[in-house]
């Protein structure tokens, strides 16, 4: 199977098509625009992606642990399957015009960061986000269904009108948060009190 670089050769525009190849550690792909393609079955740990714009896009099945992004922008795209362990999303770029929210279902993103990221909008389910970094994140209307925020950050963050319903593990100290219109759960609701020292029996 041919690798990533192989697919693109040399292009910067490609739209509309399937692509497979994996990325060793350290490989870069740089300044390319991926538009409605469907990326799946590959591997990228440690890979760097620069100045890549993917829009519209379907991503799955993809080990997207330890990716840098610098530069690059996230709009509109859906991640299914896909495993990014101690990634830093906060290495992308915010476009002049706001991008359309992206979905995650069924990813491991574990320790990764989304830290002042714009996510307004984006949705999460059944995903593992442990130990993830939402500090300083704008989290405006986010859904995160089935999911464990188990010791995730969330300081500065902007959570309101944030639906956290089907999310559970988490602890929130809503002093250092924008909480309005924020909706939890009875069980969710626990992980609002905690730094308040107050114990539910």
């Amino acid at each position: 199977m041919p690798s990533l670089l192989e697919q693109v050769d040399g292009r910067t525009s490609i739209v509309d098509e399937t692509l497979t190849g994996d990325l060793d550690d350290g490989e870069r792909l740089v300044g390319v625009e991926l538009i409605g393609c469907t990326i799946t079955d590959a591997t990228w740990p440690g890979a760097v992606l620069a100045g890549v714009r993917l829009e519209g896009c379907t991503l799955e099945r993809l080990d997207l642990s330890r990716v840098r992004l610098p530069d690059s922008v996230l709009d509109g795209c859906t991640l299914t399957g896909c495993k990014a362990l101690a990634t830093s999303w906060s290495m992308l770029r915010e476009p002049m015009l706001s991008p359309d929210p992206c979905t995650w279902v069924d990813c491991q993103l574990s320790m990764g960061s989304f830290s002042g990221l714009d996510l307004t909008g984006a949705r999460f389910e059944r995903c593992v986000l442990t130990e993830a970094d939402f500090d300083g994140a704008t989290l405006k209307d986010v859904v995160i269904e089935d999911s464990s925020l188990a010791g995730a950050r969330f300081v500065r963050a902007d959570l309101r009108g944030a639906d956290l319903r089907g999310a559970r593990d988490y602890v929130i100290d809503v002093r250092d948060a924008r909480v309005d219109d924020l909706r939890v759960d009875s069980v969710g609701a626990l992980g609002l009190l905690v730094p308040f020292g107050i114990v539910i029996e």
